[in-house]
């Protein structure tokens, strides 16, 4: 990019809206009347709803990120191998709360656990932050001895929820799924290793993904094995394609001369929407599937919409217009972890008439659960002000 900054503020934005509308639609299995088009697709459904667009959204954006992570991690000094622990332990600390929140969020028994739902998830969060918060550096021995104690108190609590753990159906503590964190996780694993391996050549990232692409199109086509290829390769593929965005940013992106920016990404976005129109003769549009004609439509979203946003923080200056999910942005993690804790400490906080039951029907629950997303990652944003931040 011809004109260096600190950040690129229309990644940060990009991030932070996908954060705020993550919560917000986690939050639509407690309305009624929601409109069909901003709900998930049913499983086998041939649909692309509002929904069906935010974890991939999310992928690709972190995997947007990940060229400016590792830079950053070179300016500071940080050799190669110090960076792939790095990497290696902020995939494992993904994994284990992907496994906790999944455990939790499909499959939990207030009676065969002893613990209520609401107690179980604060107890969990509570986890999170004592191992993964972001600790003050200091010189003492002795606070540096307290903050491993609170560390090592986090983990021996998420263990102890972990062996407590009991189903509804009185099954123990699984790997159900990676769940939303894990699969962030090995994505992220998977693009940072790539990324480190053949570094800013944009060419070998396009084969990456081709590879990726044509990968899913054979599992879709049924044409090898599961057990072949790992498993749905599209969830790769968005963090791959966020790799090259970002390739992009640097290479062709002018916040004085930006038209050739537009020109690509808009033509990018074109070249995924034929794509997705061809792939759609053959396969459904699903999430849950995780079909290529889901990867090729929410692609030919992605790279406009990130463009119009270029436009509009970068190139005109008006980051401010979105200052409001700003901390989804800086604190993402934070606030999907919070979000697991937040009803129960609604419900204690709250009562009518924000909990009245019209309050969750139709457009008025659709407001209720916005504002209520706002609350929460303006709360994480004061947290953060008072050293309460999660960051792996």
């Amino acid at each position: 990019m011809t004109e260096q900054r600190n950040r690129i503020a229309s990644i940060d934005v990009f991030r932070g809206l996908t954060m705020f509308f993550m919560l917000w639609v986690n939050s639509f299995w407690s309305l009624s009347d929601v409109p069909h088009w901003l709900q998930h697709a049913a499983r086998g459904e041939d649909m692309l709803g509002f929904s069906d667009t935010i974890f991939p959204a999310f992928l690709f954006i972190m995997g947007a990120s990940v060229p400016l992570a590792v830079g950053s991690r070179r300016a500071k000094g940080d050799s190669t191998v110090k960076i792939v622990w790095h990497v290696f332990t902020r995939t494992f600390a993904l994994v284990v709360m992907g496994l906790l929140t999944v455990n939790f969020g499909d499959a939990f028994s207030a009676a065969g656990t002893g613990l209520s739902r609401g107690n179980y998830a604060m107890l969990m969060v509570l986890g999170f932050f004592l191992v993964w918060n972001v600790y003050p550096r200091t010189e003492s021995v002795w606070k540096k001895r307290g903050i491993l104690l609170l560390q090592f108190s986090g983990a021996a609590l998420l263990i102890w929820l972990a062996v407590i753990f009991r189903g509804s159906d009185g099954s123990g503590f699984a790997i159900r799924w990676w769940g939303i964190l894990g699969r962030i996780g090995w994505t992220y694993l998977f693009c940072t290793l790539v990324f480190l391996a053949v570094g800013k050549r944009l060419a070998a990232h396009v084969v990456v993904t081709v590879l990726l692409v044509a990968g899913a199109l054979l599992q879709a086509s049924g044409l090898v094995p599961g057990n072949i290829l790992p498993n749905q390769l599209t969830i790769f593929a968005f963090g791959s394609t966020g790799v090259l965005l970002s390739l992009l940013v640097e290479r062709y992106a002018d916040v004085r001369a930006p038209g050739r920016f537009y020109r690509i990404a808009l033509s990018v976005g074109v070249g995924m929407l034929a794509a997705g129109l061809v792939a759609h003769r053959f396969w459904i549009v699903s999430k849950l599937a995780a079909t290529p004609t889901w990867y090729f439509y929410c692609c030919a979203i992605f790279f406009p919409l990130f463009a119009l946003l270029y436009y509009l923080t970068d190139v005109r200056g008006h980051a401010r217009w979105f200052a409001w999910v700003k901390p989804a942005g800086t604190a993402a993690l934070s606030c999907y972890v919070v979000a697991y804790a937040w009803n129960p400490l609604k419900n204690l906080i709250f009562s009518d008439p924000l909990l009245r039951p019209e309050f969750s029907v139709g457009i008025p629950g659709l407001v209720n659960s916005f504002l209520y997303a706002l609350l929460l990652i303006w709360t994480v944003w004061l947290l953060g002000r008072g050293g309460v931040r999660l960051k792996v």
